[in-house]
């Protein structure tokens, strides 16, 4: 019951981000819920099915509801196979899958311009010629591809959750959104998708740190993502962290390099936490 209950959750959550992402062309806010109703039956003993249907409020997107009901299945679809290949270590599909997403995406929108007249013209107005219309689209397509790939690491959790049951007490889970394609997940799939969650923690080391701010009630020190571009935000468990006036705070106010104690995790060969035990100097 709990794993089954656990596979529920991380299919509501996959569904709902996946619609926000449909509807509104953005990642969900936090805590925000897409409109759906996701419902439970038992087809056969030892199996499970979802009936999904829009809420009534479902007039309210902007999509509006006969588009939604048209491209709602098939992006949903892709959606999962983009998931589940992303955390199985087939970033070949899951890049099939978010291009296919952005086609989708294109042709919904081209279908609810051309319903909405004014916005239409407005448009065209906005396109000088047709290399500046090629050049709008292209730019959009990849703002869209860029959004999705941002929000493929926060659907980690969801899908372990989703699969939890898979190769513990059934063999097999398929994801059949309306008469789209389905996703299928087997035991060894499932295996894979729990270990690329798991943290490799390396031994305690010095580390070369580049602060850029701190935060006392998570006992957190953003810094500099040492590997690629962007940041991290560290854990510190040095209890001097938790001082009014301490040497992390006094460096990261000035956005100063540090050399620290501290050990690095990583997920899927990726550094995605840091652990600062003890403070050694500023540089």
């Amino acid at each position: 019951m709990r794993m089954l209950g656990a596979s529920l959750q991380g299919a509501d959550k996959i569904i709902s981000d996946g619609l926000i992402l449909l509807i509104h062309g953005r990642s969900p806010k936090r805590g925000e819920r897409a409109p759906v109703i996701a419902k439970v039956r038992q087809p056969q003993a030892g199996s499970y099915d979802f009936l999904g249907g829009l809420q009534d409020h479902a007039w309210m997107l902007q999509l509006g509801l006969p588009i939604a009901q048209q491209v709602v299945g098939t992006h949903i679809s892709e959606w999962m196979a983009a998931v589940k290949a992303t955390f199985s270590g087939r970033p070949d599909i899951a890049e099939t899958a978010l291009q296919a997403l952005a086609d989708l995406n294109r042709e919904h929108l081209a279908a609810r311009d051309a319903s909405e007249a004014r916005f239409h013209e407005e448009r065209l107005a906005q396109i000088a010629s047709a290399d500046a219309a090629a050049s709008r689209l292209h730019d959009e397509r990849m703002a869209y591809l860029d959004l999705m790939r941002e929000m493929l690491p926060q659907q980690q959790r969801a899908l372990e959750q989703y699969v939890a049951p898979v190769g513990r007490s059934v063999t097999t889970a398929t994801f059949s959104p309306a008469d789209a394609p389905s996703v299928h997940v087997d035991a060894e799939e499932a295996d894979k998708i729990r270990a690329a969650g798991e943290v490799v923690w390396e031994p305690l080391r010095e580390m070369a740190l580049k602060t850029d701010g701190f935060r006392f009630h998570t006992n957190g020190l953003s810094i500099e993502n040492p590997d690629r571009d962007g940041y991290l935000m560290a854990k510190v468990s040095d209890p001097r962290f938790e001082q009014p006036e301490n040497p992390y705070t006094a460096a990261a106010q000035r956005r100063a390099e540090i050399i620290v104690l501290a050990r690095a995790g990583y997920v899927g060969g990726q550094l995605s936490r840091i652990d600062i035990v003890d403070f050694v100097r500023e540089r």
